[in-house]
């Protein structure tokens, strides 16, 4: 059996392609689903996407004229260029050298379907201020600068040859050092596995360091010390310098990220609903 879509076969192996295209992230994300049921509606989704893909280029070239020998032949060599060379791009592709006109068609082709494209998206209007600001409120979480902290450390790496309860103890001794009053800079400096700057960190926000380092240091105030703690790197002992509360972007400095996202769902929709009306009256049978 076999699908046509307007009379036009769907050769099984243009599924096969999409199916593997797709399997990854489909996959990871339908992980619960039973086998079966998960490849059936894998092979499925995959027809539907080339289905699409083929409603679209025919209504491309029903509605698009064929592009000009001349811009077709800037694109066939623009793509040798970007391939290294003819050589290079039919040993890329695996094609056969004496398939050269086979790639200036489907470049035609591929032209055609991006002028169809920026036809369906070009009506597509600007969002208003109201979207804008809507769109702002709802994702505010996004739009906002991170709680951060400039924290220094002191650092020992134990090593194979080392006993770790020797390192702890060391480090215990520095701290007692801290807590009479001794400079932290200056025993990172002198005592500290990565004494740069004596000890310090910079401003850095959650996730950025590793979660036992965060845990510690994200609860510390400015000018208090740390106990001595152990991570994935060594023994440390932290201190906090300053920290920065979270604070949202004003609407203004994110509105062009804003106006993006929103300009680009917006073609995607039109774009949706074009494949949508294709998809209405085709034809789409197998047989």
């Amino acid at each position: 059996m076999t699908w046509y879509v307007n009379g036009e076969a769907i050769d099984d192996k243009d599924i096969h392609g999409e199916a593997e295209k797709l399997r990854p992230r489909y996959e990871q994300v339908f992980a619960d689903m039973p086998a079966e049921e998960r490849e059936g509606q894998l092979q499925e989704w995959s027809r539907e996407n080339v289905v699409e893909a083929i409603l679209m280029r025919q209504a491309a070239a029903r509605e698009v004229p064929a592009p000009p020998q001349e811009v077709v032949e800037r694109a066939y060599e623009h793509l040798l260029a970007q391939a290294g060379g003819k050589d290079a791009f039919f040993e890329n592709t695996g094609l056969p050298p004496d398939q050269e006109d086979r790639v200036r068609r489907d470049l035609a082709r591929r032209l055609q379907m991006e002028r169809l494209i920026a036809q369906i998206t070009e009506a597509v209007p600007e969002p208003t201020d109201k979207e804008i600001t809507r769109y702002y409120e709802q994702h505010r979480d996004r739009f906002t600068v991170p709680e951060m902290v400039r924290a220094a450390h002191i650092v020992k790496h134990p090593t194979p040859a080392t006993d770790p309860q020797q390192v702890e103890t060391e480090m215990r001794q520095i701290l007692d050092q801290l807590q009479a009053g001794a400079d932290f800079t200056k025993m990172a400096a002198e005592h500290s596995d990565c004494p740069d700057n004596g000890g310090d960190l910079g401003f850095f926000a959650r996730g950025q360091m590793v979660d036992a380092f965060d845990a510690v240091v994200f609860d510390l105030q400015p000018g208090e010390i740390s106990d001595v703690f152990r991570t994935e790197y060594g023994f440390h002992i932290a201190t906090v310098i300053e920290r920065r509360p979270a604070i949202p972007c004003p609407l203004d400095e994110v509105r062009p990220v804003i106006v993006k996202e929103l300009t680009e769902a917006a073609r995607q929709r039109a774009l949706e609903q074009f494949v949508d009306a294709e998809k209405a009256k085709a034809t789409i049978e197998e047989k």
